[in-house]
C-alpha cells in the first residue's frame, strides 16, 4: 500500500520504506537504460499537481514498453517488498503518484499503441499508455 501513515490528511506524515539496495540493482540489471534512478527523472515522477510538495520522489522510475516489463517490475517489488506507483503523464489531483512510503514509479507512456478498433460494438483497445488525445487523433 502507498498511502500516508497518519489518518490526518491534512499533515500526512510521510515514512517512507528502507527500499534495500540489491532491490535497485536487481531493477537496474533487468531494465538497463529503462530504469532511471536520476534526481530529475524521479522528481519529475514523484509529483503531481496536487497540492503535496514536501514527499520524496520515487527511488527509481521503470519505463516499462509492455506488459512483461510491468510484470517483472512488479514481480521484483513484491520479492523486495516495496511499493509500485503507476505513471501515466502525472496529471494527478489526488496525489496517488506520490512516494509516501518509498517504492518505485513505473512509467507507462511507452505503452502507447491503439491495439484494436472495432466500429461495430464501439471499442478500442489500447495499451496502459494511450492518452484521450491520442486516441481521437
Amino acid at each position: 500500500m502507498n498511502a500516508p501513515t497518519s489518518h490526518d490528511h491534512l499533515v500526512p506524515v510521510i515514512s517512507q520504506r528502507d527500499i534495500p539496495p540489491a532491490f535497485v540493482e536487481a531493477l537496474k540489471s533487468r531494465f538497463a537504460a529503462n530504469c532511471s534512478t536520476a534526481q530529475v527523472v524521479r522528481e519529475q515522477h514523484g509529483r503531481d499537481e496536487s497540492a503535496f510538495t514536501e514527499v520524496p520522489p520515487p527511488v527509481a522510475v521503470v519505463f516499462a514498453e509492455n506488459t512483461q516489463a510491468v510484470a517483472d517490475a512488479v514481480a521484483l517489488a513484491a520479492q523486495y517488498r516495496v511499493p509500485v506507483i503507476p505513471f501515466g503523464v502525472g496529471s494527478s489531483l489526488e496525489g496517488h503518484l506520490l512516494a509516501v512510503q518509498g517504492g518505485i514509479s513505473i512509467d507507462v507512456s511507452r505503452m502507447n499503441k491503439v491495439l484494436s478498433i472495432n466500429a461495430d460494438d464501439l471499442t478500442v483497445t489500447v495499451q496502459a499508455g494511450v492518452t484521450r488525445k491520442q486516441l481521437v487523433a
